[in-house]
């Protein structure tokens, strides 16, 4: 093991999305403000008030081996798929890796749901005997990782870090601690969700932060920061990145998208469901010593987590005015993609190392009056062409998880 810490570089990135599922069609729908939310008639039929969705787009399960897809159920195959662009994207030969010191460390929040709900299906029925046998490996909150572990022969590390909402950007930040710290070399890691509107959008709907009063235009139910917002709306995917060592990456002269130059991670301690601010807080500050120590001093940009739920957005809005000010420019890609729930922080991550590498910034979709308990920050309403050398990204999740990663273009990277 490493005596002194590790350097942390993203080289591949892969997602599975409401805005597409590879770089291309993410980049375009960035910059074009292409949205994935629409209206779906079964949530209607469900007797639901909100019908508004944000369903994968580009979804292709062929990609997967058929053996491999025997084990997986959709939230397994999403993050399938995005690991295998993932490390064709980082041009990383799995036949030359040292396989001890290579991990899968992907997170989700509800596992293969939609399994169980095969299941109830099928007993009802009379039918259990037709479930079979695998789909205990299906709906395990670890699925994803150890589907991946097994797909692509990765034996170090693999598991899955559950934290609500956060729990993509903290598999992340977990790998980048894990190669930090010399436990291994590279990482794929993230976030991955299914489709689980029917099983879980009653719940959000029952808790009042779902739109209600954009069925008819749907493009516009999530809107962070806004006067008019309502709620979130609820989306699904994968976002996977790789993960190496600067040694590692440099000793295979792989391409590298941005160095990682901090992850902080805390709780509130406090509410389940109503975020205290403070939490979120100390995360960011946290982070912001850490990036200093790798010479990062200033954010150029910040996504931010902000759902379009009213109280939420506030909460998020002043914690950033108190920490950073109005110098970044913020954003929330929400409003295009949804939220993905345990798939949103990696995700996003993608879509900002994306833009880091494209030199732009996309805006808060739907944002068209700032709600004054949301101002005081630089908000994004048009697309930014901007070299930004350092990005933050943010996840909170319910349960008092917050969560921060840092990017940056420093050094040698």
């Amino acid at each position: 093991m490493s005596q002194s810490p590790q350097r942390v570089v993203v080289t591949g990135l892969g997602m599975v999305s409401s805005i597409g599922s590879d770089k291309g069609a993410v980049v375009e729908a960035l910059r074009q403000g292409r949205s994935g939310l629409v209206a779906l008639p079964e949530m209607e039929r469900a007797g639901m008030s909100c019908h508004v969705y944000a369903p994968v787009r580009g979804w292709n399960e062929s990609k997967i081996p058929k053996r491999a897809r025997q084990t997986m159920a959709p939230v397994a195959g999403y993050a399938a798929a995005a690991a295998q662009d993932a490390v064709r994207d980082a041009d990383l030969d799995l036949g030359k890796l040292n396989a001890v010191r290579a991990g899968a460390i992907v997170g989700t929040v509800f596992g293969g749901v939609s399994e169980v709900s095969r299941m109830h299906a099928l007993l009802s029925a009379g039918r259990k005997s037709r479930a079979g046998g695998v789909g205990m490996v299906k709906f395990i909150n670890s699925t994803a990782s150890g589907n991946l572990a097994a797909m692509l022969g990765l034996k170090g590390r693999a598991y899955s870090v559950s934290t609500s909402f956060a729990s993509g950007l903290d598999n992340v930040g977990h790998a980048y601690e894990l190669i930090r710290q010399g436990v291994l070399d590279v990482a794929v890691c993230g976030g991955s969700e299914e489709q689980c509107r029917l099983q879980v959008g009653p719940y959000f709907e029952n808790l009042g932060v779902l739109p209600k009063g954009f069925n008819d235009r749907p493009a516009e139910a999530c809107r962070p920061y806004d006067a008019d917002r309502q709620g979130v709306v609820l989306s699904a995917g994968a976002g996977i990145c790789v993960l190496e060592s600067l040694e590692h990456a440099e000793r295979r002269s792989g391409r590298i998208y941005a160095e990682i130059v901090a992850y902080a991670a805390t709780n509130d301690g406090d509410d389940m469901f109503r975020p205290s601010g403070e939490g979120l807080a100390r995360a960011i500050r946290k982070a912001l010593a850490e990036a200093a120590e790798h010479g990062v001093e200033r954010i150029d940009y910040v996504n931010s987590h902000a759902t379009g739920t009213p109280a939420g957005d506030a909460i998020e809005a002043a914690v950033l005015r108190d920490v950073i000010g109005n110098g970044p420019l913020v954003s929330s890609t929400k409003g295009l993609s949804g939220h993905a729930l345990g798939a949103a922080g990696s995700l996003e991550l993608t879509y900002s190392l994306l833009m880091m590498s494209k030199g732009f910034v996309a805006p808060t979709a739907n944002l068209r009056s700032i709600a004054p308990e949301c101002g005081g920050l630089n908000h994004v309403q048009t697309m930014v062409r901007r070299e930004a050398a350092a990005m933050m990204c943010l996840s909170v999740g319910i349960g008092g998880f917050n969560s921060c990663v840092m990017l940056g273009k420093t050094g040698k990277v």
